[in-house]
């Protein structure tokens, strides 16, 4: 299994930081319930992640403090900076309100140079969207490349899961590879990790078309580790298959038929089951160790279409779903084709 680089250290930050102090700029990306800027300093590593809606002081100082305490360890610093844009600092505005966060910024192997002369992350869309991304510059990864991709990201939610920890909004967009000079993956929106369990004040932030749907029928408040199993196989079946692809409401055996490994097709199915009980995250990293075994280094994806089209939703900001908001869904899902196009352009 390949190692990914690890940077030895993040800048050196205060656990609090006020945002008079900082220095951004550029016009920022804006995202559903964010902003982000680049800032000046702190070695050109950290990037604002300034809130569009009011965040819980509380947690985010527990995500804070926990990074610390990660940090310190040779073992989880190391795979902490290796896998995750963790919450560096929180930001505070003049009334001492929580104003946003300080993340790190993406090394540069993250970044895709296109071919129209933008530089852009290069996120697990770019997996899913592969003939499009190829039309930008972006060389498709193999068979074998998207296995290790896989394994390394459901490594880094089985790490989150033996801490304790559940990340509540995993999405293509949250997600970013590289395959030179090696297999990485870095996660992203890591504010969004909470407790396993836990009742936080926070608003439920999530990517609809990602989301287990127990949490969008209300049958659990917030993601849980089966959410966490719903989208990795959700994530599977998009990245090999197709990448519009849902499940059916029901527990029905469907599944992807073309394009997806047969050897992960069974616990593909079990995974995104409307209902639990789903397969554990060991179960998945041994499934995929085994597939990695029998895949050949240049296998690539067989494709029967170009994929022109983009199903990727808007995302989603300060929703706790309950029936006001899954008739808000039900409007969202109206507008798909909308958010399709947002999405394609962002791709350009």
């Amino acid at each position: 299994m390949t190692v990914q680089p690890v940077p030895h250290t993040w800048p050196s930050l205060p656990q609090r930081v006020p945002e008079g102090e900082l220095r951004t700029y550029g016009a920022g990306s804006r995202g559903g319930s964010s902003t982000v800027f680049d800032v000046f300093g702190h070695e050109d590593r950290v990037l604002y992640k300034k809130y569009a809606i009011q965040r819980s002081e509380a947690d985010l100082d527990r995500l804070v403090r926990l990074h610390r305490e990660l940090d310190s360890d040779s073992n989880d610093g190391a795979f902490l900076r290796r896998r995750f844009a963790w919450p560096l600092a929180v930001v505070t505005a003049d009334g001492g309100a929580v104003s946003g966060v300080l993340v790190p910024k993406a090394e540069m192997t993250y970044r895709a140079q296109l071919s129209t002369n933008r530089v852009r992350a290069r996120d697990f869309n770019y997996l899913l969207y592969e003939t499009r991304a190829a039309r930008v510059g972006v060389e498709p990864a193999t068979v074998r490349e998207k296995l290790v991709l896989l394994r390394l990201t459901v490594e880094a939610f089985a790490w989150l899961e033996e801490r304790g920890l559940v990340h509540e909004d995993i999405s293509a967009g949250n997600l970013l590879w590289s395959v030179r000079p090696e297999p990485a993956v870095l996660i992203l929106d890591c504010d969004s990790i909470r407790p396993a369990g836990s009742t936080v004040d926070d608003p439920l932030l999530t990517t609809t078309d990602w989301t287990d749907p127990r949490v969008l029928g209300g049958e659990v408040p917030r993601p849980d580790q089966a959410s966490v199993t719903y989208a990795v196989g959700l994530l599977t079946a998009r990245v090999f298959g197709t990448p519009s692809w849902r499940p059916s409401a029901t527990d029905s055996q469907d599944s992807p038929q073309e394009g997806v490994p047969a050897a992960l097709l069974p616990v593909l199915r079990e995974s995104v089951r409307a209902t639990t009980p789903r397969p554990p995250l060991h179960r998945w990293l041994a499934i995929l160790d085994e597939a990695l075994e029998d895949t050949p280094a240049r296998t690539h994806t067989p494709r029967t279409a170009v994929r022109t089209t983009v199903s990727e939703p808007l995302r989603q900001g300060g929703l706790s779903y309950g029936v006001k908001e899954r008739v808000a869904l039900a409007v969202g899902l109206v507008c798909g084709a909308v958010a399709a196009i947002l999405l394609l352009i962002e791709m350009l």
